[in-house]
């Protein structure tokens, strides 16, 4: 039994030698538990930043916009609404705006394009306008224009059961004369319409047509299918130029 004892009391001895000292053991606790802290205060900080990073894009993306008109100080004054804008916009190009060039005034507007050769003008009413006195059963066409150089000539038709009636306004700075016109024919006749010097040609060989000038720079000619001859004159002085 003695040297069971001495044994162990032995064995504790040399377990005391070796084993750290209490100091030592605390001292280790209290750094593991300081790491841990730091540890799970930088992880809860670097949440905090992803978040507000992310929460960035949605504070531009909806914001509350004011509708309503600037008021005397500069500011906007009315309802608040809330607009949802696009998180990645496309850019968009008009490749009709641009900025005026070095020492450009600015843009001026495009001059009103001429109507080309034999287009028709849109509107009736003043085609019916054109003539005082139009035979039964004629509607009107549509009228068409033409440009030759300087000379514009607008067509005007009427036709139906009862024949046709064609009249051409010419406008051109070098009329004076109704021969100036060049559309008499060898066997035409003088005649006045409106007080105005004119030619005349009966039918039936050709159209019954006659042509004056109006006014300076303004010649007027009208034609008739031979069915409406005898209504020839009235026609022509119906002719309501403007």
């Amino acid at each position: 039994m003695d040297l069971e004892n001495e044994l162990r009391q032995a064995m504790a001895d040399h377990v005391t030698e070796v084993s750290a000292p209490e100091t030592l053991a605390a001292d280790a606790r209290r750094r593991h538990h300081r790491t841990v802290r730091r540890r799970t205060a930088f992880a809860v900080g670097a949440a905090g930043v992803i978040v507000a990073a992310g929460m960035i894009p949605a504070y531009h993306t909806i914001r509350p916009q004011t509708v309503g008109a600037d008021g005397p100080d500069g500011r906007r004054h009315g309802q608040q609404t809330t607009r949802t804008l696009s998180a990645s916009p496309t850019p968009s190009v008009d490749a009709r705006s641009g900025s005026p060039g070095a020492g450009s005034k600015g843009s001026h507007p495009a001059g009103r394009p001429k109507r080309p050769s034999g287009a028709q003008d849109p509107g009736l009413g003043a085609v019916r306008a054109l003539l005082t006195y139009l035979p039964h059963g004629l509607t009107a066409k549509p009228c068409t224009s033409t440009h030759t150089g300087a000379k514009e000539t607008k067509t005007c038709r009427w036709s139906g059961s009862g024949g046709w009636i064609e009249v051409r306004l010419i406008r051109d700075g070098g009329l004076k004369n109704p021969s100036d016109l060049g559309l008499a024919p060898p066997v035409a006749k003088a005649f006045r319409v409106h007080g105005h010097p004119g030619l005349r040609t009966d039918g039936p060989a050709v159209p019954s047509q006659i042509m004056w000038i109006e006014r300076h720079g303004l010649g007027v000619w009208v034609g008739v299918s031979p069915s409406l001859g005898g209504s020839m004159t009235r026609i022509a002085e119906g002719v309501n130029v403007t």
